[in-house]
């Protein structure tokens, strides 16, 4: 759903230090700076907030104003006249420097913010050369005091920017963090004292600038020069959350936001933000191994691809390929998913093939034309019980800044509500945006005939369990679907059917790339599995799916592999390898799949990397075309490509 396009914004013209820079009317006077290349350094101001003008490190001259002004806080005037970096201003910030030192602590070399501290970079670049103030003058205030399991803060840091406080009232509206005492005495602490209990806590040392609150979890860990950063996404959820993932010594220290104005808005949930430990997992399958005559046998991963190839060919030949069926996950990369649904359609000849339990009877892409960023133009959102949130806890804050920022209705309803009845709740007959959960898609598009019929403009976004959920979707990974949502004649067993039939001994073979949570959480998942007579299994943890297997291939993490993830929203991004795979690893699960298809007699017209994978898909499902910089997919009808 495209917003009518806005009028062009009214150009006002300034000099920021003789550099003339054109800005929209209403900029501050700290983003024209920016735009024309000046630094202005600031503590308080952050983009995402409110101006408040209380750490005044940002001062310039202004003109022929008689007094410094905040840039922060400062709108742009036409004709107006900046200067950042006079002697007037330097003096002013060598003595707030000072003023900011006086009663902080000496413990940089111990503070988890060293090497990252805008408080150490702003004393180098702006600071007295030497303090005025004995050490043993300071004034000391509480230090490393747990605000729950996952912040620490720490009182003598602080130097009461007040954006801890601000976001808390802001961003997620919990009021969690407020301001104490008054004058010399004032501290930030939480509401009455109580311990932080919110979702969103990691964001609070990202907001930080310098180190008064830090993550128990990245506690004396590491420091930032040791660390090696890659840009990724968040594998917690479908909503596309991008992050980076900081290693060091070949293991994930911490996830830290990446801001995507059109996804997360720089903030991530906790349990995505503190989810990386499971990429460090140390009950690996490092080695392929075989069991399919004897005893089980570690095997190099080829030779496992090519016994399973025959195993499989074996079974082809005494039965028919409906016996015979394909799972996947949808923690799997796009390039995976289809090269899985190609190896059950086109190479085995099987119609049975899923990546989660329940079916999706008439699924088209439609129902994902919603964009999250949208959610902010829509007049009414619609939020179908509680499955949307909790699935994918950053769409809260989304909910949040377009109810409190844009002022628009957000109305939270029962999943089983009627729909008729909520159409008189609508309180503007413009632009209605419907948020449900997978398991509610049903009661999502009543809702929505409901609301079209009263409203006339109504668009749905539903949202799929997995990091790829969607993804899958749109190549195939179903049954009856095709990649793109082609239709057709063979619908096959979802995933539910599946394991039923292999329970009943229906089946003579299952090929299984995991982990899927999903399913081995169902008591019917160990029982299907264990029955079937061939499982061909591919998988980079052990667990269920690792002991009933007789052809164990070992699989990657997302922190190990390359390719192209879709969020809930239709936004194909990227994920890049962070780990590297230890020498003498088998190849990645993209080589193995088409290995297997390939031994079994299946073409494959493009090399097993996950680049001209990419190709192969987009020439399969052309809506994925001119995706590669982290667009939605372009779906006819759906205003994709955004």
């Amino acid at each position: 759903m495209s917003a009518a396009p806005s009028p062009p914004p009214e150009l006002v013209t300034l000099t920021v230090d003789g550099r003339a820079v054109s800005v929209p009317a209403g900029t501050l006077v700290w983003d024209a700076c920016e735009k024309a290349g000046v630094f202005v350094p600031v503590y308080c101001a952050h983009k995402k907030m409110d101006p408040v003008a209380v750490c005044r490190m940002c001062l310039i001259e202004v003109g022929t104003m008689p007094k410094l002004q905040p840039a922060c806080a400062t709108v742009v005037q036409a004709g107006m006249e900046v200067r950042t970096a006079t002697d007037r201003v330097q003096r002013f910030r060598q003595g707030n420097m000072e003023f900011l030192l006086l009663n902080h602590p000496l413990d940089c070399p111990v503070c988890d913010r060293g090497g990252e501290c805008d408080l150490q970079d702003f004393a180098q670049r702006y600071g007295p050369p030497r303090s005025r103030t004995a050490i043993t003058g300071k004034v000391h205030f509480d230090k490393a005091r747990p605000l729950s399991d996952r912040i620490m803060l720490d009182q003598e840091r602080c130097i009461l920017c007040w954006r801890c406080v601000r976001y808390c009232d802001e961003i997620t509206g919990d009021r969690a963090i407020v301001l104490q005492e008054r004058a010399v005495h004032t501290v930030v602490d939480t509401f009455e004292g109580r311990p932080l209990t919110g979702p969103f806590q990691g964001n609070l040392p990202e907001v930080c600038p310098v180190g008064a609150l830090t993550h128990t979890a990245y506690r004396f860990r590491s420091r930032p020069w040791d660390l090696q950063r890659t840009p990724s996404v968040c594998p917690g959820c479908s909503y596309g959350c991008t992050v980076g993932i900081d290693s060091r010594d070949n293991a994930v220290v911490r996830f830290v936001s990446q801001d995507n104005p059109d996804v997360d808005d720089s903030w991530l949930c906790d349990r995505g933000r503190y989810g990386f430990p499971e990429l460090n997992r140390q009950d690996r399958v490092l080695t392929a191994e075989l069991s399919l005559e004897g005893p089980v046998r570690a095997v190099g991963a080829l030779e496992a691809v090519g016994a399973a190839a025959r195993a499989l060919a074996g079974v082809l030949e005494r039965h028919d390929p409906d016996q015979v069926a394909c799972l996947g996950t949808p923690q799997m990369t796009n390039e995976e998913a289809f090269c899985l649904q190609w190896l059950g359609r086109d190479v085995i000849g099987t119609p049975h093939l899923d990546h989660q339990l329940e079916p999706w009877p008439d699924l088209a892409p439609d129902e994902f034309r919603l964009a999250i960023r949208e959610l902010e133009d829509c007049d009414t959102v619609v939020v179908l019980g509680e499955r949307p949130e909790a699935a994918t806890p950053v769409l809260t804050l989304r909910l949040y800044k377009a109810e409190r920022k844009r002022g628009r209705q957000v109305l939270r309803i029962a999943a089983d509500a009627d729909p008729t009845e909520l159409a008189g709740r609508v309180r503007d007959r413009g632009r209605v945006g419907v948020v449900a959960h997978e398991a509610d898609r049903d009661r999502a598009r009543a809702v929505a005939t409901a609301l079209a019929a009263a409203n006339g403009s109504v668009h749905r976004l539903t949202l799929t369990e997995g990091m790829n959920g969607r993804g899958c979707k749109d190549l195939g990974l179903l049954p009856g679907l095709g990649p793109g949502y082609r239709r057709l004649d063979r619908a096959g067993m979802h995933g539910r059917a599946i394991l039923a039939a292999a329970a009943e001994g229906r089946l003579r073979a299952l090929v299984v790339v995991g982990p899927n949570p999903e399913m081995e959480q169902d008591p019917a998942y160990e029982a299907a599995i264990a029955r079937v007579p061939l499982v061909v299994a591919l998988t980079p943890v052990r667990g269920l799916l690792s002991r009933h297997a007789q052809a164990l291939l070992p699989g990657r993490t997302m922190a190990e592999k390359q390719g192209t993830v879709t969020s809930s929203e239709g936004r194909v991004q990227r994920i890049r390898v962070a780990l590297q795979p230890r020498i003498g690893a088998p190849p990645p699960e993209l080589r193995l799949l088409v290995e297997l298809g390939r031994s079994l007699g299946g073409t494959w017209e493009s090399a097993p990397l996950a680049t001209p994978a990419f190709d192969v898909i987009c020439d399969a499902v052309p809506a994925y075309r001119g995706t590669r910089g982290g667009l939605r997919a372009a779906w006819p009808g759906t205003g994709g490509a955004a």
